[in-house]
């Protein structure tokens, strides 16, 4: 049963790393095969086996073109089979009556059959307690996984609930593998998506929209902790104080720490009036449409970026700019990026 889930998923890793291999060996740039990087964290729900695969340039590409070329061919390159494996999941979507219940059993006599999301919920509520809430973790979605499900599933009835989802190994190689493409874009340093923009808007630029992601991944990711429980705050203050204090302030330290690697000429005190005004900015979000559910994945990647992939591009020998062609891809990277990014890849559904 595996199979189904690790060959897809292989495929698109393999596909996606490729497309930058024979690009570079188009332009004469040096490189290393792909890197597979085998990944399992024991005891943790939802293991996806990988960190994904890597090439190695051995030497840097001389011009703009190069490091555009080689950069956007490995995300349009597995953007194709993620496409395809999704597609193919969600035309293929079996009976949950007869799929789910073979491998649970048990919710033919619990529920006489699948349960609903609500009903999945109102078991997480009989089982929780105040000391221990029940949860469970599910995947996130997309524009683009929620449209193709729109255009491809007919019986919306065959949709999986979300509490199922890791059984459909198809639909969830197609999700993972469309976070895999935004991730892999993100217009950041030495990413898919900072070679595309270097080679787009140029060096200046590049450094100007890496800077931006950064903060908005800084803004996404921990929009759901500085929430204050106004609930709780009127019948136990401590409690409320206890849980919004601690981890708003934490969370401001990390997002100061990140501003100043991101604009070390900026002033100590301007960096923290901006880290106050983006708390702010998070805190009256939590009120008025939230609470929302922190994403800590951009969190860490928001520090993997500065104190690993860097923020600026290198320099290269020769600037040229793209012809037509080429900019009506970056383009299109631009507008996958945006159908394939999920706000928050693993979420958590837990009892009230």
């Amino acid at each position: 049963q595996g199979l189904y889930f690790s060959i897809p998923f292989l495929a698109f890793l393999t596909v996606h790393e490729f497309g930058h291999y024979f690009t570079a060996l188009y332009n004469k740039v040096k490189c290393s095969l792909p890197f597979y990087i085998p990944f399992y964290i024991p005891l943790v729900t939802l293991n996806i086996g990988s960190m994904g695969a890597v090439i190695r340039l051995k030497e840097a590409p001389d011009s703009t073109r190069k490091f555009f070329d080689i950069g956007i061919a490995g995300p349009l390159a597995g953007f194709v089979i993620a496409v395809f494996v999704l597609s193919y999941g969600f035309l293929t979507l079996p009976d949950p009556n007869a799929y789910i219940l073979n491998i649970h059993p048990d919710y033919q006599q619990d529920y006489c059959g699948v349960p609903s999301n609500g009903e999945f919920m109102a078991m997480l509520q009989a089982h929780s307690t105040d000391e221990n809430k029940a949860s469970v973790p599910f995947l996130g979605s997309s524009l683009l996984y929620s449209l193709l499900q729109w255009m491809l599933v007919d019986d919306t009835s065959r949709i999986p609930p979300f509490f199922e989802i890791m059984h459909y190994p198809f639909l969830v190689v197609g999700f993972l593998s469309l976070f895999f493409t935004a991730l892999n874009l993100l217009p950041i340093g030495q990413l898919d998506g900072g070679h595309i923009t270097f080679g787009m808007f140029g060096q200046k630029n590049a450094a100007i929209i890496s800077r931006v992601t950064v903060c908005l991944l800084l803004f996404v990711g921990g929009l759901g902790i500085p929430y204050l429980n106004l609930d709780l705050l009127q019948s136990d203050y401590r409690q409320a104080l206890f849980d919004f204090i601690p981890w708003t302030g934490v969370y401001m330290l990390f997002a100061l720490w990140v501003g100043n690697q991101l604009f070390p000429f900026i002033s100590i005190k301007l960096l923290v009036l901006g880290m106050v005004a983006l708390v702010a900015v998070q805190f009256l979000a939590n009120v008025a449409f939230g609470p929302f559910e922190p994403a800590f994945i951009w969190l860490v990647y928001s520090f993997i970026s500065v104190r690993f992939l860097g923020i600026d591009h290198p320099p290269v020998l020769r600037e040229e700019p793209l012809g037509t062609g080429r900019k009506i891809l970056g383009w299109l990277s631009i507008l996958i990026f945006i159908l394939c990014f999920s706000p928050n890849v693993l979420q958590f559904a837990t009892a009230q």
